[in-house]
């Protein structure tokens, strides 16, 4: 999952501030000519923004109003996801502008209806490619047995994309006849059907002959093709596989050998070890360095035979190079580890010393217990404190627990909610009193991670009888989160959880009538570019198919907010994730952005909004490094890298970067 962590409120822009430059690019221009236009389209965004109806007055601008505003509306319901509204945009689909039949495809999807399966199959007669597409797409994501078979007929479509989208959406549908239906497309004569249907296979049962399909792709042509291949080997772990995907461990496509590193962990084929500890140390690539060391980690003891090469890699320039191998050394060698974690508390990188404290969890270190408390209790750096607690909560020790109540009073949120983490591990039920003080001590809004985590928890550690009274007034939280949180532990319990408002009428019920609230409106494509150590990055943002996320990034790049933060994630051939105040990737910019999903797909170089559940980002961001499908209509898209991707793969964690608006 791509998270942030914090929520906060939220300052919006000025509407009309934009407008005179929103005019010339966006494809609203049109109905920003007049104030009527304007109208509808701020009275559409607060509505989006708060997720309401207006009372029911956004299904008229459905029905009626120009194409542009049936879009713009529609595209607002599909970000809802509120299921009753299928019945207001099913018979969109016969409208007459194709966009606005396209846009409710689209958002059927999203909602995610029964009801709209029937409909969306009729709607391929006569649909043009594109269309058909983008109907396979929604039919994933709705689901079912009809679903399933319409996209089985799809899968053996004269256009290759409509074949491709079908293959994706099966990916969403474990189910005998998606992969019976999965097994006969990997033969598609088109590499793009054929790397997204291996892709798809990992997310079904595996069948008798799975993986002997999908191990003939390994020497494919198509680099794409080879990558999900070893990926999907490994996830339905696959154990014949080791020794060819030990060679691809020298493929000329960095990600083929960097999917082929980590399928080699997750099977954790000890024959592999020489291999993948010759990559640690002879790699080009940082990013298949890094995979490599933690791969062997993952063998623990059976990979004795590279802890030279991962003792070597803690002299890497790469960060998370040195991260993985400390981290590798802990789970290979234990106890016997403890020298390198000392030394690696001495490296010059902060996300480094982090990663040792947790080794002497790892490790099992237990004699370093006093000085792990000492470190969660006295060091200023909130991230070394929230570390010493996770290595804590991997110790099995009796003591420990005592040592972790503390930190439940941390001034600082991430650290609490690292304690409630680590307590549920050392299922430390002593502290359940503690846990419940720590839910009610800190009303702010950035502690909403510690009130969730001590609502899911107890519902692992608490009596009925101790916990109810909580989990009920849990039950009525702000935080959707929290609340459903809330109802699964009390169910866990044997309590009778309160039926729960329905998101619609959750918002309803609080909504701002005033249209005080102001929102930036559409401005078209805009172009940034970020400036690191390695180069520069183009980048291309949406600014009509995420306007506020968009106005936000534009804003804080403006007003000098993304200067000198750094790339604190970086995980390998997936994203590349930075924009965190904070450094650790719990922080924020002080409010939320509601998520503004689109039809467009997260292929490489795609930009993309951190968040930590749905409506709850921010400003972090990620940069995804191959296409990662699985995350569309889910994570907010704002913009593409338009040059740069070499600069891109280059990034390590901890690198520093500036962002600077160009128009």
């Amino acid at each position: 999952m791509i998270q942030p962590r914090t929520i906060a409120a939220v300052t919006w822009l000025s509407f009309m501030g934009w407008l005179s430059t929103a005019q010339a690019a966006s494809r609203y221009a049109p109905l920003m000519a007049s104030s009527a236009g304007q109208d509808s389209l701020r009275n559409l965004a607060l509505w989006e923004d708060q997720r309401v109806t207006g009372e029911g007055k956004i299904f008229d601008y459905v029905k009626l109003g120009s194409p542009l505003v049936r879009r713009r509306a529609v595209e607002a319901l599909g970000r809802m996801q509120e299921p009753a509204d299928a019945a207001v945009l099913i018979p969109l689909l016969k409208d007459r502008n194709k966009e606005v039949v396209r846009e409710t495809v689209f958002a059927l999807g999203q909602i995610g209806n029964q009801e709209a399966v029937a409909p969306l199959n009729a709607a391929r007669a006569g649909a043009p490619p594109e269309d058909l597409a983008l109907i396979a797409e929604a039919l994933g994501k709705i689901g079912g047995e009809e679903a399933i078979k319409v996209l089985d007929e799809l899968l053996r479509d004269f256009s290759t994309q409509v074949r491709a989208s079908a293959a994706l959406a099966l990916y969403r549908q474990p189910d005998p006849v998606a992969a019976n239906a999965l097994l006969l497309a990997v033969h598609d004569p088109d590499p793009a059907v054929v790397w997204r249907s291996i892709f798809a296979l990992e997310k079904q049962v595996t069948m008798p002959r799975t993986c002997t399909a999908v191990l003939t792709f390994l020497d494919n042509p198509d680099p794409l093709v080879r990558a999900y291949a070893a990926r999907t080997l490994g996830k339905l772990d696959c154990k014949q596989a080791g020794a060819p995907l030990t060679k691809l461990l020298k493929d000329s496509d960095v990600r083929v050998a960097i999917n082929a590193a980590r399928a080699l962990g997750d099977l954790k084929d000890k024959s592999a070890v020489a291999a993948l500890a010759d990559m640690v140390t002879s790699h080009k690539s940082h990013h298949a360095r890094a995979v490599a060391a933690e791969s062997l980690g993952k063998m623990k003891g059976d990979a004795k035979d590279g802890k030279d090469a991962l003792a070597q890699g803690l002299l890497d320039t790469s960060v998370m190079v040195r991260s993985q191998s400390v981290h590798a050394l802990a789970e290979i060698m234990g106890e016997k580890s403890e020298m390198f974690c000392d030394q690696m508390r001495k490296d010059g990188q902060r996300l480094v010393r982090a990663e040792a404290i947790r080794s002497y969890g790892s490790a099992k270190l237990t004699k370093r217990m006093p000085q792990l408390a000492d470190i969660a209790s006295k060091d200023k750096d909130p991230l070394m404190r929230a570390s010493a607690i996770e290595a804590l909560g991997k110790l099995d020790n009796d003591g420990v627990g005592p040592l972790l109540t503390p930190a439940l009073r941390d001034a600082d949120f991430t650290v609490a909610a690292t304690a409630v983490t680590a307590i549920e591990e050392r299922k430390y039920k002593a502290a359940v009193p503690a846990l419940m003080d720590a839910y009610r001590a800190r009303p702010e809004r950035e502690f909403i991670d510690v009130q969730l985590e001590v609502v899911r928890v107890l519902g692992e550690l608490a009596t009925a009888a101790e916990a109810d009274s909580l989990l009920f007034e849990a039950a009525l939280h702000d935080d959707v989160r929290v609340r459903k949180a809330a109802v699964e532990s009390m169910k866990k319990l044997g309590l009778t959880a309160p039926e729960l408002p329905t998101e619609r009428s959750f918002h309803e019920a609080s909504f701002d009538r005033t249209r005080k609230k102001q929102l930036a409106p559409p401005v078209g494509v805009k172009h940034a570019a970020i400036r690191t150590r390695h180069g520069m990055i183009e980048i291309e943002l949406f600014g009509d198919d995420a306007v506020q996320t968009v106005a936000s990034f534009m804003t804080l790049a403006k007003g000098g907010f993304y200067k000198k933060l750094t790339t604190h994630r970086v995980v390998p051939n997936f994203v590349v994730q930075g924009g965190d105040p904070r450094g650790d990737g719990w922080g924020d910019a002080g409010y939320l952005l509601p998520a503004e999903v689109s039809r467009y797909h997260y292929e490489e170089g795609y930009l993309g909004i951190a968040d930590s559940g749905k409506d709850t980002g921010s400003c972090q961001w990620f940069i995804t490094l191959s296409p990662q499908r699985h995350l569309d209509g889910r994570y907010t898209i704002f913009g593409k890298v338009t040059k740069g991707m070499d600069v891109v793969w280059k990034i390590d964690q901890g690198d520093e970067f500036e962002v600077k608006i160009l128009d």
